[in-house]
């Protein structure tokens, strides 16, 4: 569990007394975690030199006195920290510094670095050597900001903060401001005092989304399959063409058995003739070698004897499959 101070997670009635409610969530693995590696007990000492993650090694968890045991022998077991995603800021920080830091006593000593306490989990991570400070991205924008583009300056500003690991992403705005609102100073040069800071701001912001959004209306994917195989198999009907060759030389790449599907109809559509239907199915030959097989190498397994694939075909036409292995 990983949670920031005072925001433990608490599961509750609506019929629970809320006194009890919030003395139940006081205690949680992060925060028993902290008081062994403070705890001055002498089983307890390994705790200091052990990582958050490596702690159910050494110690169990009693779900019932919420507290760490210490183990009477090593257990190898695998220790895990709940995933936190980049976009979580300060848990995701935390999360870093606690895959490093050994023997934290509290929230505040995790933020604390050669004596010094940082108001933020990211700079304690940044100062401690976990992260890579945000050097390449400010001789980016160094560089590009010499050629007064304003315009295209945000369009690399935001493709950097979207695609990239920046930490400080308020600073880096902070610093060539003055260099992405330069056309929008220019224009608002009239206006006078904060009237004009807001509307520079407003729109220097609004600018970073400037990309054209295009609504998916119902019925386009199908039409542009419809244009996608139109455009592949032009000469379809072109018997001096569409040859066993023709259709050899053809493929249209996709991700899963459905759209392969979906493709082998629309394509089963432009052939003249009876169409005949295929069914067909993976499966595993016995391989001592083979100890697992991932999902995607078969998409779905031969099941009770049913074909999960059906393919149609008319006579003067091909069929193109395509399958998925481990390499």
């Amino acid at each position: 569990m990983i949670h920031l101070e005072n925001e433990q997670m608490v599961t509750f009635r609506s019929s629970d007394e809320p006194a009890v409610v919030v003395t139940r969530g006081k205690h949680t693995m992060l925060t028993r975690f902290f008081e062994l590696c403070a705890c001055e007990v002498p089983d307890n000492e390994v705790a200091k030199s052990t990582l958050y993650q490596d702690i159910p090694k050494l110690f169990r968890w009693d779900t019932k006195a919420k507290r760490w045991v210490r183990r009477n022998r090593y257990q190898a077991v695998l220790g895990r920290m709940i995933h936190v995603p980049p976009r979580d800021m300060q848990r995701f920080y935390m999360r870093v510094l606690l895959c490093h830091r050994k023997g934290p006593t509290s929230f505040e000593n995790l933020r604390t670095v050669d004596g010094v306490t940082y108001d933020s989990y990211c700079k304690a991570a940044l100062h401690a050597g976990y992260l890579e400070d945000d050097s390449e991205w400010v001789a980016c924008m160094t560089e590009a900001s010499q050629f007064r583009m304003p315009y295209q300056l945000r369009q690399l500003f935001a493709t950097i903060i979207v695609y990239s690991q920046v930490v400080e992403v308020g600073a880096l705005w902070e610093r060539f401001y003055d260099d992405l609102s330069l056309d929008f100073g220019y224009k608002y040069r009239s206006l006078e005092g904060h009237a004009k800071e807001e509307m520079v701001k407003f729109h220097t912001f609004n600018s970073l989304n400037d990309g054209e959004d295009e609504e998916l209306r119902p019925g386009a994917v199908p039409r542009g399959l419809t244009r996608m195989v139109d455009a592949m198999y032009a000469d379809i009907h072109n018997p001096e063409i569409a040859n066993d060759e023709y259709f050899a030389n053809r493929t249209i790449l996709t991700t899963t058995n459905a759209v392969v599907q979906r493709i082998n109809e629309a394509v089963a559509q432009r052939l003249e003739g009876v169409s005949q239907e295929y069914l067909s199915a993976n499966s595993v030959e016995e391989d001592e070698q083979v100890n697992f097989f991932e999902q995607e190498v078969l998409h779905t397994v031969n099941i009770n004897g049913i074909p999960p694939q059906r393919t149609c075909g008319g006579r003067n036409g091909g069929i193109s499959c395509k399958i998925h292995e481990n390499e």
